[in-house]
């Protein structure tokens, strides 16, 4: 079994100090104070915090030092392998920084882009040291959470479309329509970033079409694990858990809090549904 050494940031919900894990905090503006996630802010502190200061809250990547910095314990630890997974290229800019970083080392490094974010980024780490400890080579574990980075899925209804309009998630003209409308916005993740892939009116033409986007892909790719993610609304969650748990009785149903850098810019309450297609 190769000694591989797992390189991410918070966006993944990985905890800090999980065992061969590296976890670089990134960061979170709340009522124009700055926090490390994880490291000065727990995530129920977190989210208590941005249901009064939603507006206006910001994010920030993980610093080059840190992330170098974890490459260079990584090497002194005598680990084999470097695999770091980290999210969309597209949206943060943790993945050229790891690509820098691994160019430092003389550690075999692959930094692999999840083109997604939350769940999904942790659900393949898992998988990868669940691969390792069965002897698979790294060849295989790292094609394979490539493909993985293809297959994932995650499908939003976010709450807060003001901060999605600042952080450039959603267009400006979206945001105001939709504002001006009254209309509740499904989005997806596709190729690393975030599209609408519907607009209704109503908080139960919402769960609906939320419902029924999960049905179109479920009936497609049967995945084995599907996890509810919930931007501090555990209650909202739990309709689509049960719901899920009644129609799926052959797939694992989990779910869990919303990783804070995501909760940031989709607004407390906001709700995600989440597999990897294989």
């Amino acid at each position: 079994m190769n000694k591989i050494a797992w390189v991410t940031d918070t966006a993944s919900g990985c905890k800090i100090g999980e065992k061969d894990t590296f976890v670089v905090p990134m960061g979170v503006i709340l009522n124009e104070k700055h926090y490390q996630d994880q490291e000065e802010l727990s995530i129920e502190e977190f989210y208590n915090l941005l249901k009064e200061y939603g507006d206006g809250a910001k994010t920030s990547q993980p610093n080059f030092q840190a992330i170098h910095d974890a490459f260079h314990k990584i090497e002194n630890e005598g680990y084999t392998h470097i695999i770091a997974i980290l999210p969309s290229s597209k949206l943060t800019g943790s993945f050229q920084s790891c690509v820098i970083a691994s160019q430092e080392v003389k550690v075999k490094s692959f930094v692999i882009d999840s083109k997604i974010g939350s769940y999904p980024m942790r659900a393949m780490i898992e998988a990868g040291k669940e691969m390792n400890e069965a002897g698979e080579s790294i060849d295989t574990i790292v094609e394979t959470l490539k493909q993985y980075a293809e297959d994932a899925v995650l499908i939003l209804n976010p709450k807060n479309l003001n901060q999605m309009k600042k952080s450039g998630r959603v267009s400006k003209t979206q945001s105001i329509m939709a504002g001006l409308l009254n209309i509740h916005l499904v989005l997806q993740f596709e190729d690393g970033s975030i599209y609408p892939i519907d607009k209704v009116r109503t908080k139960k033409k919402v769960i609906d079409a939320v419902k029924k986007h999960v049905e179109k892909n479920i009936n497609e790719f049967k995945p084995k694990e599907i996890c509810v993610v919930y931007g501090g609304d555990q209650e909202e969650a739990n309709i689509y858990v049960e719901w899920l748990k009644e129609k799926y009785t052959d797939i694992n149903i989990v779910s869990e809090i919303l990783v804070p850098v995501a909760g940031v810019h989709l607004g407390y309450g906001t709700i995600g549904i989440s597999w990897i297609k294989r």
